[in-house]
Protein backbone atom coordinates (compact mmCIF):
# COMPACT_ATOMS: atom_id res chain seq x y z
CA UNK A 1 0.00 0.00 0.00
CA UNK A 2 1.10 3.18 -1.07
CA UNK A 3 -0.90 5.50 1.35
CA UNK A 4 -2.53 4.40 4.98
CA UNK A 5 -3.20 7.10 7.38
CA UNK A 6 -0.20 9.45 5.72
CA UNK A 7 2.60 6.68 6.88
CA UNK A 8 5.08 5.44 4.22
CA UNK A 9 4.43 2.30 2.56
CA UNK A 10 5.95 -0.82 4.62
CA UNK A 11 8.63 -2.98 2.61
CA UNK A 12 9.39 -6.44 3.79
CA UNK A 13 12.27 -8.86 2.01
CA UNK A 14 12.17 -12.55 1.71
CA UNK A 15 14.37 -15.20 0.75
CA UNK A 16 12.96 -18.57 -0.28
CA UNK A 17 13.29 -19.80 3.27
CA UNK A 18 12.99 -16.59 5.51
CA UNK A 19 12.50 -12.89 6.02
CA UNK A 20 16.07 -10.93 6.20
CA UNK A 21 16.27 -7.29 7.48
CA UNK A 22 17.89 -5.27 4.66
CA UNK A 23 17.78 -5.74 0.44
CA UNK A 24 18.90 -2.92 -1.57
CA UNK A 25 18.08 -4.21 -4.83
CA UNK A 26 14.34 -5.31 -3.91
CA UNK A 27 14.23 -1.43 -2.58
CA UNK A 28 14.95 -0.07 -5.76
CA UNK A 29 12.67 -2.28 -7.49
CA UNK A 30 9.83 -1.36 -5.04
CA UNK A 31 10.34 2.32 -6.27
CA UNK A 32 10.64 1.87 -10.01
CA UNK A 33 7.55 -0.34 -9.45
CA UNK A 34 5.47 2.65 -7.79
CA UNK A 35 6.55 4.77 -10.75
CA UNK A 36 5.72 2.08 -13.50
CA UNK A 37 2.15 2.28 -11.75
CA UNK A 38 1.87 5.79 -12.20
CA UNK A 39 2.37 6.62 -8.43
CA UNK A 40 5.66 8.81 -8.86
CA UNK A 41 4.93 10.30 -12.53
CA UNK A 42 4.30 13.72 -11.05
CA UNK A 43 7.61 13.49 -9.12
CA UNK A 44 9.33 12.21 -12.08
CA UNK A 45 8.22 15.08 -14.77
CA UNK A 46 10.76 17.42 -14.36
CA UNK A 47 14.73 16.13 -15.09
CA UNK A 48 16.07 18.43 -12.14
CA UNK A 49 14.33 15.14 -9.70
CA UNK A 50 18.16 15.40 -7.97
CA UNK A 51 16.82 18.99 -5.74
CA UNK A 52 12.97 18.77 -5.88
CA UNK A 53 12.86 17.17 -2.10
CA UNK A 54 9.44 16.26 -3.10
CA UNK A 55 10.83 13.16 -4.84
CA UNK A 56 12.22 11.05 -2.24
CA UNK A 57 10.44 8.63 -1.70
CA UNK A 58 10.23 7.00 1.92
CA UNK A 59 9.69 3.44 3.09
CA UNK A 60 9.21 1.97 6.13
CA UNK A 61 11.32 -1.11 6.93
CA UNK A 62 13.36 -3.41 9.41
CA UNK A 63 16.65 -1.41 8.37
CA UNK A 64 14.76 1.32 9.35
CA UNK A 65 13.16 4.68 7.02
CA UNK A 66 14.49 4.13 3.95
CA UNK A 67 14.74 7.12 1.19
CA UNK A 68 14.84 6.05 -2.54
CA UNK A 69 15.22 9.49 -4.94
CA UNK A 70 15.20 8.98 -8.78
CA UNK A 71 17.74 10.61 -11.46
CA UNK A 72 16.20 10.93 -14.85
CA UNK A 73 18.68 10.61 -17.27
CA UNK A 74 18.44 13.10 -20.46
CA UNK A 75 16.88 11.76 -23.64
CA UNK A 76 17.26 9.70 -25.42
CA UNK A 77 18.00 7.13 -21.68
CA UNK A 78 14.13 7.66 -21.29
CA UNK A 79 14.97 6.09 -18.01
CA UNK A 80 15.84 6.67 -14.24
CA UNK A 81 18.86 6.36 -12.03
CA UNK A 82 17.30 4.99 -8.29
CA UNK A 83 19.39 6.12 -5.49
CA UNK A 84 19.24 4.78 -2.03
CA UNK A 85 21.18 5.91 0.94
CA UNK A 86 22.57 3.29 2.64
CA UNK A 87 22.24 2.09 6.85
CA UNK A 88 25.85 2.03 8.59
CA UNK A 89 28.13 -0.43 7.14
CA UNK A 90 29.32 -1.55 10.76
CA UNK A 91 32.05 -2.83 8.87
CA UNK A 92 34.50 -4.86 11.18
CA UNK A 93 37.27 -7.75 11.37
CA UNK A 94 36.10 -11.62 10.84
CA UNK A 95 37.94 -13.90 12.58
CA UNK A 96 35.43 -16.81 11.00
CA UNK A 97 38.30 -19.98 10.33
CA UNK A 98 39.31 -18.77 6.73
CA UNK A 99 40.81 -22.14 6.05
CA UNK A 100 37.53 -23.97 6.69
CA UNK A 101 35.55 -20.95 4.46
CA UNK A 102 38.09 -20.61 1.95
CA UNK A 103 37.73 -24.39 1.17
CA UNK A 104 33.80 -24.63 1.30
CA UNK A 105 33.61 -21.38 -1.40
CA UNK A 106 35.65 -23.50 -3.52
CA UNK A 107 39.13 -21.57 -2.71
CA UNK A 108 42.44 -21.63 -1.01
CA UNK A 109 44.28 -19.44 1.34
CA UNK A 110 46.79 -18.48 -1.31
CA UNK A 111 43.39 -17.12 -3.96
CA UNK A 112 42.88 -15.09 -0.99
CA UNK A 113 44.33 -11.27 -1.18
CA UNK A 114 46.51 -10.48 1.93
CA UNK A 115 46.35 -6.80 1.43
CA UNK A 116 42.09 -7.21 2.17
CA UNK A 117 41.65 -8.72 5.43
CA UNK A 118 38.20 -10.21 5.84
CA UNK A 119 35.93 -8.28 7.18
CA UNK A 120 31.60 -8.87 8.49
CA UNK A 121 29.47 -6.41 8.22
CA UNK A 122 25.87 -5.61 10.07
CA UNK A 123 23.69 -7.82 8.20
CA UNK A 124 26.82 -10.66 9.09
CA UNK A 125 28.12 -10.98 5.46
CA UNK A 126 31.66 -12.05 5.32
CA UNK A 127 33.47 -10.21 2.53
CA UNK A 128 36.83 -11.96 1.41
CA UNK A 129 38.42 -10.72 -1.74
CA UNK A 130 40.47 -12.70 -4.46
CA UNK A 131 43.81 -12.16 -6.22
CA UNK A 132 42.14 -12.75 -9.69
CA UNK A 133 39.36 -12.16 -11.75
CA UNK A 134 39.88 -15.54 -13.06
CA UNK A 135 39.92 -17.19 -9.29
CA UNK A 136 36.67 -15.32 -8.68
CA UNK A 137 34.62 -16.74 -11.46
CA UNK A 138 36.43 -20.11 -11.34
CA UNK A 139 34.87 -20.09 -8.00
CA UNK A 140 32.30 -23.54 -7.34
CA UNK A 141 31.22 -23.49 -3.66
CA UNK A 142 29.91 -26.75 -1.97
CA UNK A 143 26.73 -25.09 -1.12
CA UNK A 144 25.07 -27.89 1.36
CA UNK A 145 27.84 -27.49 3.53
CA UNK A 146 28.39 -23.96 3.36
CA UNK A 147 24.87 -23.49 4.33
CA UNK A 148 26.06 -25.92 7.62
CA UNK A 149 28.69 -23.27 8.31
CA UNK A 150 26.50 -20.68 7.69
CA UNK A 151 24.16 -21.80 10.33
CA UNK A 152 26.68 -22.59 12.96
CA UNK A 153 28.97 -19.03 12.69
CA UNK A 154 25.77 -16.73 12.76
CA UNK A 155 26.65 -15.84 8.74
CA UNK A 156 23.98 -14.68 6.53
CA UNK A 157 26.28 -14.40 3.23
CA UNK A 158 29.26 -14.50 1.26
CA UNK A 159 30.59 -11.77 -0.57
CA UNK A 160 33.80 -12.25 -2.53
CA UNK A 161 35.52 -9.93 -4.62
CA UNK A 162 38.40 -8.87 -6.25
CA UNK A 163 39.81 -5.47 -7.49
CA UNK A 164 41.47 -7.01 -11.02
CA UNK A 165 39.00 -6.19 -12.97
CA UNK A 166 38.74 -6.52 -16.69
CA UNK A 167 38.28 -3.28 -17.66
CA UNK A 168 39.70 -0.11 -15.91
CA UNK A 169 36.09 1.53 -15.62
CA UNK A 170 34.86 -0.81 -12.80
CA UNK A 171 36.39 -0.63 -9.65
CA UNK A 172 35.23 -4.31 -7.97
CA UNK A 173 33.69 -7.07 -9.23
CA UNK A 174 32.22 -9.37 -6.78
CA UNK A 175 30.15 -12.70 -6.58
CA UNK A 176 27.67 -13.09 -3.82
CA UNK A 177 26.16 -16.46 -2.10
CA UNK A 178 23.81 -17.22 0.61
CA UNK A 179 22.78 -20.63 1.06
CA UNK A 180 21.70 -20.86 4.32
CA UNK A 181 18.92 -18.53 3.36
CA UNK A 182 17.63 -20.66 -0.14
CA UNK A 183 19.98 -18.53 -2.40
CA UNK A 184 22.84 -20.18 -3.44
CA UNK A 185 24.22 -16.94 -5.78
CA UNK A 186 22.39 -13.83 -5.49
CA UNK A 187 23.17 -12.30 -8.95
CA UNK A 188 23.26 -8.62 -7.28
CA UNK A 189 22.97 -8.05 -3.37
CA UNK A 190 22.34 -3.99 -3.15
CA UNK A 191 23.09 -4.71 0.78
CA UNK A 192 26.67 -5.66 0.49
CA UNK A 193 27.55 -3.15 -1.58
CA UNK A 194 27.34 0.13 1.38
CA UNK A 195 30.05 -1.80 3.00
CA UNK A 196 32.00 -3.22 0.05
CA UNK A 197 32.50 0.51 -1.36
CA UNK A 198 33.12 1.79 2.02
CA UNK A 199 35.79 -0.81 2.43
CA UNK A 200 37.52 0.17 -1.28
CA UNK A 201 37.47 3.83 -0.52
CA UNK A 202 39.23 3.57 2.70
CA UNK A 203 41.60 1.45 1.28
CA UNK A 204 42.77 3.89 -1.50
CA UNK A 205 40.99 2.29 -4.41
CA UNK A 206 39.58 4.99 -5.62
CA UNK A 207 40.13 9.12 -5.44
CA UNK A 208 38.27 11.77 -3.75
CA UNK A 209 36.95 14.90 -4.98
CA UNK A 210 34.67 17.01 -2.62
CA UNK A 211 35.06 14.54 0.38
CA UNK A 212 32.95 12.28 -2.36
CA UNK A 213 34.26 9.05 -4.15
CA UNK A 214 32.49 7.45 -7.13
CA UNK A 215 32.32 3.65 -7.50
CA UNK A 216 31.44 1.13 -10.63
CA UNK A 217 30.50 -1.74 -8.99
CA UNK A 218 30.21 -5.48 -11.22
CA UNK A 219 28.59 -8.71 -9.86
CA UNK A 220 27.82 -12.59 -11.20
CA UNK A 221 29.50 -14.48 -14.11
CA UNK A 222 29.63 -13.58 -17.67
CA UNK A 223 26.48 -15.53 -19.37
CA UNK A 224 24.59 -15.56 -15.64
CA UNK A 225 22.34 -12.95 -14.62
CA UNK A 226 24.26 -10.03 -12.68
CA UNK A 227 24.17 -6.51 -12.90
CA UNK A 228 26.29 -3.01 -12.21
CA UNK A 229 25.86 -0.87 -9.05
CA UNK A 230 26.67 2.62 -9.17
CA UNK A 231 28.05 3.52 -5.14
CA UNK A 232 29.10 7.28 -4.05
CA UNK A 233 30.77 7.22 -0.75
CA UNK A 234 31.19 10.49 1.30
CA UNK A 235 33.38 11.05 3.88
CA UNK A 236 31.95 13.09 7.47
CA UNK A 237 32.86 13.03 10.69
CA UNK A 238 30.49 10.46 11.34
CA UNK A 239 32.83 8.52 9.21
CA UNK A 240 31.49 7.00 5.75
CA UNK A 241 28.36 7.64 4.13
CA UNK A 242 27.24 4.93 0.85
CA UNK A 243 24.79 5.78 -1.31
CA UNK A 244 24.11 3.14 -3.98
CA UNK A 245 22.28 3.79 -7.25
CA UNK A 246 21.03 1.42 -10.25
CA UNK A 247 18.36 1.43 -13.46
CA UNK A 248 15.44 -0.93 -13.25
CA UNK A 249 13.76 -2.01 -16.17
CA UNK A 250 10.16 -4.16 -16.23
CA UNK A 251 10.01 -7.35 -17.36
CA UNK A 252 7.04 -9.04 -15.90
CA UNK A 253 3.29 -6.89 -14.89
CA UNK A 254 0.25 -8.23 -14.25
CA UNK A 255 -2.58 -7.73 -11.78
CA UNK A 256 -3.38 -9.46 -8.11
CA UNK A 257 -7.23 -10.10 -7.45
CA UNK A 258 -8.23 -10.13 -3.70
CA UNK A 259 -11.03 -12.13 -3.20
Amino acid sequence: RTNDLHRPPRLRWFTPQTEVGFCGHATLAAAHALHAAGALSDQLSSGRALSRPESLLTFETAAGLLQVRPETLPEPYNTAIWWLPMPDSGLKPDNTNPLRTAELLGLSLDDLDPAWPAMRTRDDDLIYFVQSWQTLMDMRPRFDELAEWSRRTGIRGYCVATTATLTPAVNVHSRFFAPAFGVNEDPVTGSVHGPLAAYLVVNGVVGSAARKSGLFCAQGRPGDRGGLVRAVVEATSEGYRVTIGGQCFTTVSGEVHVP
